[in-house]
């Protein structure tokens, strides 16, 4: 078997660039059917070319003895990173827009500078799903951006229209629908030549909400099911209304929060719609979450639903890497483990079709993470991060502060901390 595996290997260590050729050994490798098993994964040009039990030791590039350690695919979060930087001041804010909402794309306006990146890339993150916050019907597109360092992006997307039902409307629920309904008619049919359909939608009647070409070309998108519809929506009643106005317009659907679908997770296991979420979710804060709990993710999952993670606890951008914690207490309420993590990795490339991430295998971009233990467990720490096979510089602004307040003793002493 080991003779083997080396024919199957020589052909690619014949095309191997030595600089960026890297042999990662002994550590436990998180297999998204499998859970952590140990394995060595062989890296070369951005992409993961072997994952296997035993790799020999190559002659050139670098060898990386991770005896003990964890590495798991790089975490994808949904999140503004280099989007926002201070919520407290709109010139830092470049998620929302007032001019376009369903054709909005965010990621045009991506700052890999951020301090938000760089703190989450050294907290093990490796790319993001953009959240849009455009003020119209729609918040906007998805999209996903890599967040390695440098001026150049890997990026994919349009992922998924972004929009909301419930008491986010100052409106009847009722109308909100037969709002869509009659924009999604307007749409398919392009009746540009119909004065009081473009009144209502091009022109804005007293509801406001405009529509531009390039939203129309968006909401489009959706119809010819090359993206899903991306429902924020939180009330059972409102969850089993999203669920039978996608099926009747014959659109796919990601349902985004749920805090109640719990209460309804057999409906939307059997029409096959994921779930984007975060598990901490359980306080009743308004009246459409009146069901919250801690057991909606474990509800959800006993249904059979596909779940993503995120995290909504607060300080924005800062702290997406904070999906882990949201995971790590998924676990906690009896989520297995592999789900939990799988939620934070290959499930949000999976939903919505993401190429090449999410996963350790071969073929894949070489986006790892190596961790010094348990990468649910709060106190683990990065050790190292790749991000298409280059290593990535983990130094962010809060260690940059907690050196010169500590260590660097030639300051005035009100700039370090008191021994």
């Amino acid at each position: 078997m080991k003779i083997l595996r080396l024919l199957l290997l020589l052909p690619l260590l014949a095309l191997a660039h030595g600089d960026d050729l890297y042999l990662l050994k002994g550590a436990k490798v998180f297999i998204a059917d499998e859970g952590f098993v140990a394995k060595d994964i062989l890296v070369d040009d951005g992409k993961i070319i072997l994952v296997d039990d035993f790799i020999e030791n190559i002659e050139t590039g670098d060898v990386i003895d991770v005896q003990g350690k964890f590495i798991t695919p790089g975490l994808l979060v949904f999140s503004s990173l280099g989007l926002l930087e201070i919520g407290a001041l709109p010139e830092t804010n470049d998620t929302g827009s007032d001019i376009y909402n369903a054709g909005f794309d965010p990621s045009r306006a991506y700052n890999p500078f951020s301090q938000a990146v760089r703190l989450n890339r050294s907290k093990g993150v490796t790319s993001t799903v953009n959240i849009p916050g455009a003020s119209g019907y729609f918040s906007g597109m998805l999209t996903y951006t890599k967040i390695n360092g440098g001026m150049k992006q890997k990026k994919q997307g349009p992922l998924g229209l972004v929009t909301r039902y419930g008491q986010s409307y100052n409106d009847s629920r009722a109308a909100n629908l037969m709002y869509m309904e009659d924009l999604f008619s307007y749409v398919r049919t392009n009746h540009d030549d119909n004065y009081a359909d473009m009144t209502q939608f091009m022109l804005g009647t007293t509801n406001e909400y405009k529509f531009t070409s390039r939203d129309f070309k968006a909401i489009k998108k959706v119809l010819d099911n090359a993206i899903p519809l991306v429902v924020q929506v939180n009330k059972a009643t409102d969850i089993l209304n999203v669920l039978k106005f996608a099926e009747a317009q014959e659109i796919e659907l990601v349902l985004w929060g749920a805090n109640e679908g719990h209460m309804v997770a057999n409906e939307i296991a059997a029409a096959g719609v994921p779930v984007v979420m975060d598990p901490l979710n359980n306080i009743p804060s308004t009246f459409d979450s009146l069901n919250a709990t801690y057991e909606n993710v474990t509800r959800l999952n006993e249904a059979g639903v596909e779940m993503a993670f995120y995290y909504e606890q607060g300080a924005g951008a800062h702290n997406a890497y904070l999906a882990t914690q949201s995971a790590g207490n998924s676990v906690a309420m009896g989520l297995d483990y592999s789900e939990a993590l799988k939620s934070i990795t290959s499930n949000p490339a999976d939903i919505f079709g993401l190429v090449n991430v999410g996963y350790i295998s071969q073929g894949y971009d070489a986006d790892l993470v190596v961790w010094d233990n348990d990468p649910l467990e709060l106190m683990s720490s990065v050790e190292m991060v790749m991000i298409d096979g280059v290593k990535q510089d983990l130094s962010n602004r809060y260690k940059e502060l907690t050196d010169r307040y500590t260590k660097e003793l030639d300051k005035p002493n009100s700039y370090r901390s008191r021994e």
